[in-house]
């Protein structure tokens, strides 16, 4: 909302009313943050869509995978790179509504790596707290970041792909606890 928006919206309001307490910059704080949310989704969908089209994810039954025999909290490289997540909590059981979200973003190609890049994106969304990962704050307030951990995610986790990278609140020893291998990013 422009500053002549606002003038004119309080003008029309008018004097000979009450006061009607409008905090136009929150509201609008509010509106540009669901539209990004809502944009992320999207993109969200569509690699998601587009990836089970193609059959980018396959389930199958049979010997364990590398991520599956690895040690909790041992070193393993990620076999899902184009997927990743960003968790609220150290929590891989949970369907909470936004315990966690999923990053993909397709190149031209529609395939691009995303485990050099998610501790940013992770750490990015929790500094903007654009996925409500903590309480809503004044506008342009800044969020603290917690100490975040990758990990390389088991077939244990709660719609998730597995061998995708999770990024987690924790330290050190969160992917053990999870029973998770620390992804080699």
């Amino acid at each position: 909302m422009t500053p002549t928006d606002k003038d004119l919206l309080l003008q029309a309001l008018g004097t000979d009313e009450p006061p009607l307490h409008l905090d136009l910059d929150a509201i609008e704080a509010r509106g540009q943050a669901r539209r990004r949310t809502r944009g992320l989704i999207a993109v969200t969908t569509a690699v998601l869509g587009v990836g089970a089209i193609t059959g980018g994810v396959v389930l199958g039954a049979g010997a364990p995978n590398a991520v599956e025999s690895a040690a909790p909290g041992s070193p393993v490289a990620p076999t899902e790179r184009e997927i990743a997540y960003c968790y609220q909590t150290a929590d891989i059981g949970s369907t909470q509504p936004n315990q966690h979200v999923a990053i993909g973003v397709g190149g031209r190609d529609g395939r691009v790596d995303l485990t050099g890049q998610i501790m940013q994106i992770c750490s990015d969304s929790w500094q903007s707290n654009v996925y409500d990962f903590q309480p809503r704050q004044a506008a342009g307030t800044t969020y603290r970041i917690p100490r975040l951990v990758a990990c390389v995610l088991t077939g244990k986790a709660a719609n998730a792909t597995e061998g995708a990278v999770g990024v987690f609140p924790g330290n050190g020893n969160t992917c053990a606890a999870l029973g998770l291998p620390v992804a080699q990013i």
